[in-house]
């Protein structure tokens, strides 16, 4: 069975003229592979607001205000729609490697914790229980890891040269998983809304497989929406020392 997916992310559109790095930003040269990395770090923990003069949001939380991803092959059998999907802990580094060789980025991220609040509406079948509701949940993803790769592309754009993002890749790795919902999971039965809470808490490792990929897709979209919107109006010769 496909997944479907669709993402909705709001990332405020500046049309004027090119913009340089924030003052807070470290500069690199393109080659220094020690120094992006470092720089990459700091700017993540500098996202906890938006810098708004070029057009990057606050990842501290994410704010998401749509997210939907259709029922899985195993365990997650029925259709995830969010509304209100909030992200947080992603300014949290708690280590990081960048690396950039020929127009490919990328990016080893470790962060301690991400936790996930949103309201939800789902429908069909989880493990072996039928499942149908609306309420508000939390997902809470202990340490982990981010494999994120930006495959760049040069143009040109009026006289400057730009970069953008043309294709991705993304890995997460979790080292745990905690599921959270609120009674309106089983229509407000709270016993059962609570075994199946163990449930899933004790099963987490079987359910990510079968619906991760579909969430590392939704958020490699969402940081390749985010980090072509800064690349749109930051050309090279500002990206870089040389």
């Amino acid at each position: 069975m496909s997944k479907c997916l669709v993402v909705f992310l709001v990332i405020i559109a500046d049309l004027s003229e090119c913009k340089k790095l924030p003052a807070s930003f470290k500069k690199c040269s393109r080659n220094d592979n020690q120094c992006l990395t470092l720089s990459i770090k700091d700017a993540l923990e500098q996202l906890t607001v938006p810098i708004k003069e070029v057009g990057l949001p606050s990842l501290d939380p994410l704010e998401i205000p749509a997210l939907s991803i259709g029922a899985g092959t195993g365990p997650v059998q029925f259709n995830q729609n969010y509304k209100n999907f909030k992200i947080y802990g992603f300014t949290k580094v708690e280590s990081i490697n960048a690396t950039l060789t020929e127009n490919i980025l990328k990016i080893d991220l470790h962060v301690l914790e991400t936790l996930s609040d949103f309201e939800y509406e789902v429908d069909g079948k989880i493990l072996i229980f039928p499942i149908k509701g609306k309420g508000t949940g939390m997902i809470t993803v202990d340490k982990p890891e981010f494999i994120l790769t930006f495959n760049l592309e040069e143009y040109e754009k009026e006289g400057e040269k730009y970069l953008k993002v043309i294709n991705k890749t993304l890995s997460i790795k979790p080292q745990k998983m905690h599921f959270e919902f609120s009674n309106d999971l089983f229509g407000g039965d709270k016993e059962f809304t609570n075994i199946v809470k163990t449930a899933m808490n004790e099963n987490w490792k079987d359910i990510y497989a079968d619906v991760g990929p579909s969430y590392e897709e939704a958020y490699g979209q969402i940081f390749m929406s985010i980090f072509n919107n800064l690349l749109s109006k930051v050309p090279i010769s500002e990206l870089f020392n040389s």
